[in-house]
Order: structure tokens, then C-alpha cells, then sequence
């Protein structure tokens, strides 16, 4: 066994490698999924006019992702929201940032806790900003 171990090990980094890029698209897979299930569901909530208040790149080994964040007002209230989206490169990502900020936007948001709030890929291309990414 000893023997076996010591003929392993120099594989063990390609191993491990593989387990991390597995561990990454799984983790990946599953943050859409539930994306999507988050979208269903808010297909049907009420909607408000909300606004872009940031826009910002950040850079990852597996290329770029964008969070924006916008405020709406709905029930009586002001609040906030995030938005997170992937790209493969930086240029698109960074193209995605640029056209949205400042943007009027459609914000479906919980009718029990109008705080819940989600952006749906479905309204971000109705305005045109998804055909860039």
C-alpha cells in the first residue's frame, strides 16, 4: 500500500485540480438552477420601476461577473436589491456594466415582503441590455 501511495503522488496535484474545476462547475450548476427556480417564481409578483445605482466588474479565474445594485420603491418604501451576472470575458462583462448604470429597470419584488426582490433575465432583454452578454 505504501508502495502504491508513492507511485500516486505525483499525480495527487492533477487530482486535486480536477476536484477543484468539479467542485466549480457543480457550484456553478447550482447557482443557475436555483436562479431559475427564482425566476419562476418571481414571474408572477408585482412589479416596480427601479433604478441602476451601481454597476461594477469583478474578475475571477473562470472570467467576470457584474454586480448591480438598484433601488425601487414598492409598497410605500424605498429598498434595495443585488444582481449578479456571469460572463466568459472581461470586455463583455464590462460592456454589460457600462450600458446598464443608470438605467430605468424592471424590478419584481415579493407582495408579502416587497424587500425580496428579483431582476428577470426575460425584462433585462426586453430592454435590449442581455443581447450584449
Amino acid at each position: 500500500m505504501k508502495d502504491l501511495l508513492h507511485h500516486l503522488m505525483p499525480f495527487a496535484g492533477a487530482f486535486h485540480s480536477l476536484i477543484a474545476v468539479a467542485a466549480a462547475a457543480a457550484a456553478v450548476f447550482f447557482r443557475n438552477s436555483w436562479q431559475r427556480i427564482r425566476e419562476r417564481r418571481a414571474a408572477m409578483w408585482p412589479s416596480a420601476t427601479g433604478e441602476v445605482q451601481s454597476a461594477n466588474v469583478k474578475r475571477t479565474q473562470h472570467g467576470s461577473f457584474v454586480v448591480v445594485t438598484y433601488r425601487y420603491y414598492a409598497r410605500g418604501e424605498y429598498h434595495s436589491g443585488k444582481y449578479r451576472r456571469h460572463f466568459r470575458g472581461k470586455s463583455a462583462a464590462q460592456a454589460f456594466a457600462e450600458a446598464i448604470r443608470g438605467r430605468s429597470i424592471q424590478v419584481r419584488f415579493q407582495e408579502d415582503k416587497p424587500g425580496e426582490s428579483v431582476l428577470l433575465e426575460q425584462d433585462l432583454q426586453m430592454t435590449g441590455l442581455l443581447q450584449m452578454g
